[in-house]
């Protein structure tokens, strides 16, 4: 996996670890008791972190619905059917977790898309019996119970696989998939030993705050990481091979004084690499400085602290939290949220957003893009649609000549995917359409083509979230631009598929 997918993954986990945070603010300080933070993560876990406040987004004033929504649409894509138990209104005052006091988190990066191995430690105060039957209420699905060490353990009845929770003590509830629950429970029973060393070190060195995080940077993602690409330096007389060198990244927080305190800490291999990193953001720091017009950024830049103790590196930053509602705002809006393509260049540039100014014609967003179950069919009032609801996973990308469902490549075009719909009976046709989107750059990440009865014979139609451009035959030169102007740009989320 390269850099982009190693970043997906650090995305992931920072948006868990807020949501815990979401979480956290509907409860109060003075919740049911709970274990220490971090006692119960398993050594198998290389991320590992914790969110303590109960009052942070009213705090800082964020929009509750739009933050919950946002974070907890990336844990329905890992498939791990925390979707099925958690949704906003449960975090609320007086709901199921209403008086959440703490959220450990820990999980397990590999080289694998997938997410295979993570935990929730829900820390309040719980009553097995009728949360167990509020949860089957929820989700509509009967959790069947075994036990391991003592404990009950409940899962899905028709995918016992899907993930496992378990009530530890009258204040401790854990979820979590791939053996994760079994860990903690071992852990809880004495009967192993939880994680310790470098990235426990770590993380207690942040604890204590608004929220802390560690991450034990696998090496296998820190070799394969192309970084020259993904930051457009590659033409430039800089070296990034600290990163190579990279071991621990700690993320920590703290409000203080009507700010937002993060602490950045990185350890790696060798005092070089700390310090060839710290003289580079010191660069770009000061090369910034000089063309800024932003007073506000620029002084965020001013105040922005680089500190190196032997090979580890400390970076301090303090925000205004007047400041963090516009900043939110900015990193979750449609129009400016950006993600790097395989290519290594920011969709959304102005040059792009010309080119769709001029091929597609914007369709209205349809309010309702919530998860329907995987199976059921969504009448949409359109062919193709650009919106709506859709089934919880998407398709690989790809080119699919048997067809493929609209709930399916609905949610392919809320990932920011666009998704090429075609009705051809000759196959000269199919031929060509191939041919053009083999030679498309953005297809293979972003892409998916459907045979597609519901549009007319001979029409191609291309969907990207909210926008559809329809042709007669095969046109290359309104093919490309639509992918530029797109792929990776529109959409709530940005995937590749």
């Amino acid at each position: 996996m390269g850099v982009t997918g190693l970043i997906r993954k650090l995305a992931l986990t920072v948006g868990i670890m807020l949501l815990g945070l979401a979480a956290a603010c509907g409860g109060d300080n003075g919740g049911g008791g709970s274990s220490e933070s971090g006692g119960l993560f398993p050594q198998r876990a290389n991320v590992v972190g914790s969110v303590a406040s109960a009052d942070a987004l009213e705090a800082i004033n964020l929009d509750l619905d739009q933050f919950l929504g946002m974070l907890s649409s990336n844990l329905q894509e890992e498939g791990e059917g925390f979707h099925k138990l958690f949704n906003i209104e449960q975090f609320r005052p007086g709901g199921l977790f209403g008086d959440i006091s703490r959220v450990d988190i820990f999980g397990e990066i590999t080289d694998s898309d997938d997410v295979d191995y993570f935990g929730l430690l829900l820390n309040g105060s719980f009553d097995e019996p009728a949360l167990i039957a509020a949860l089957e209420s929820i989700s509509g699905e009967k959790l069947v119970q075994r036990q391991h060490k003592g404990s009950n353990v409940y899962s899905p009845a028709d995918d016992p696989d899907e993930f496992d929770l378990s009530v530890l003590n009258d204040s401790t509830f854990v979820i979590g998939s791939g053996g994760a629950v079994n860990d903690v429970i071992d852990i809880e029973s004495g009967a192993a030993a939880a994680a310790s060393g470098s990235i426990i070190d770590t993380f207690h060195d942040l604890d204590g705050g608004l929220f802390a995080l560690a991450v034990k940077v696998p090496q296998d993602l820190a070799d394969g990481a192309e970084l020259g690409s993904l930051l457009e330096l590659g033409d430039l007389p800089i070296s990034l091979d600290f990163f190579s060198a990279l071991e621990i990244v700690g993320v920590g927080g703290a409000l203080e004084d009507g700010s937002l305190g993060l602490t950045v800490t990185m350890d790696f291999t060798t005092e070089d690499a700390a310090e060839s990193l710290e003289g580079f953001i010191n660069g770009i720091v000061s090369l910034a400085g000089g063309f800024l017009a932003d007073s506000g950024t620029a002084g965020l830049l001013d105040g922005l602290k680089v500190d190196r103790d032997g090979s580890r590196l400390t970076i301090e930053i303090e925000i205004p939290l007047s400041d963090i509602p516009d900043i939110f705002s900015d990193l979750t809006s449609p129009a400016s949220v950006e993600s790097f393509t395989s290519d290594g260049r920011p969709p959304g540039t102005p040059d792009i957003r010309v080119i769709g100014a001029v091929i597609g014609e914007p369709v209205p967003i349809l309010q309702d893009i919530t998860h329907v179950p995987e199976g059921q069919r969504v009448d949409y009032s359109d062919s193709p649609p650009t919106s709506g609801q859709h089934w919880p996973a998407t398709a690989p990308c790809g080119f699919y000549p048997d067809g493929l469902p609209d709930e399916r490549a609905v949610h392919n075009l809320e990932h920011g995917n666009i998704v090429v719909s075609f009705n051809f009976t000759n196959p000269a046709q199919v031929t060509a359409l191939r041919q053009v989107l083999d030679g498309v750059r953005q297809f293979d990440d972003w892409g998916v083509a459907r045979s597609y009865d519901k549009i007319a014979d001979g029409q191609v139609a291309l969907a990207a979230w909210g926008q559809l451009h329809r042709m007669d035959g095969v046109r290359p030169g309104e093919i490309g631009p639509f992918f530029e102007a797109f792929a990776g740009v529109a959409g709530p989320e940005r995937f590749e598929c």
